[in-house]
């Protein structure tokens, strides 16, 4: 009698420590799901904080029609000065650059040459204007579809992707007004004419982006400085590239962010979230 109730009470430990770590698991898996929904819901909370800044400096672009054509205006920024918008407890970075001061690598007009200022190798240069000439009226549809040229590298992709856009149909014109040294010398070729171009623009201070900046504001502007070809050129902004970045309001590490090219009336050529 006592060795059975000694057996039974070895089954019943038995039973109490299996149903012990039964609850340990089920306590960390349930604990795991809940981190895990709280990391989605902050995921998706911080996709949607990051449209809303997309939306925001959109909103802003539309509301000054005027105002985006030079970078001494407060809405040209990067990632190193971004602007903000708070909501509650949450913080939204976003800012844009203008995408009429890239060269267009669907223009009909472009140029070996041009390619060539950016810094590449005119042997490059060539495969990707046969590339583009292949695809007819169509064009480059992304960016990325350089890497489909020949011979293309990351080294080159690199070099030019920050001065070259695929989103403004076949306007060969660069903005004058916001245009990199850079790209206005693969539009002119001409170092001398760029440096004129430059001192304008920074005006009487030396200093771009600052109140006594000159602004192109039409042909006759441009024709001011001698050699300049005002059928180049635009003096306005039409279409512009939009970021925007939320960090997740516990997690700093972790971030959604998104990049957009979007025109004035809102059509959008390109969206990227990462």
């Amino acid at each position: 009698m006592t060795r059975q109730k000694g057996s039974i009470l070895i089954f019943t430990l038995w039973i109490l420590l299996i149903l012990a770590i039964l609850s340990i698991a089920l306590s960390r898996r349930a604990a795991s799901d809940v981190k895990l929904a709280r990391h989605e819901s902050r995921s998706l909370k911080s996709t949607y904080l990051a449209r809303a800044g997309v939306m925001k400096m959109l909103t802003e672009i539309a509301r000054d029609a005027n105002s985006y054509d030079s970078l001494n205006e407060d809405w040209c920024r990067d990632e190193g000065d971004p602007k903000k918008l708070i909501l509650r407890d949450d913080t939204v970075f976003y800012g844009a650059s203008d995408e009429d001061s890239r060269l267009n690598l669907n223009s009909s007009t472009l140029q070996e040459a041009q390619f060539t200022r950016l810094g590449m190798d005119g042997y490059i240069a060539g495969k990707i204007l046969d590339y583009r000439n292949k695809k007819g009226a169509e064009g480059f549809e992304f960016i990325e579809e350089l890497f489909l040229v020949e011979d293309m590298t990351r080294e080159v992709f690199s070099l030019i992707r920050d001065s070259v856009t695929i989103h403004r149909g076949a306007d060969a014109r660069v903005n004058i007004n916001t245009a990199t040294e850079k790209v206005l010398y693969a539009v002119l070729g001409d170092r001398g004419l760029v440096q004129g171009v430059w001192e304008y623009r920074r005006g009487p201070d030396g200093n771009q982006g600052t109140e006594d900046d000159g602004i192109f504001r039409d042909a006759s502007d441009i024709s001011m400085i001698a050699g300049l070809d005002p059928a180049l050129f635009s003096v306005r902004s039409s279409c512009f590239r939009i970021w925007a970045k939320s960090f997740f309001s516990e997690d700093k590490e972790s971030f959604r962010g998104i990049e957009a090219v979007i025109d004035r009336t809102g059509r959008i050529y390109h969206w990227k979230e990462y």
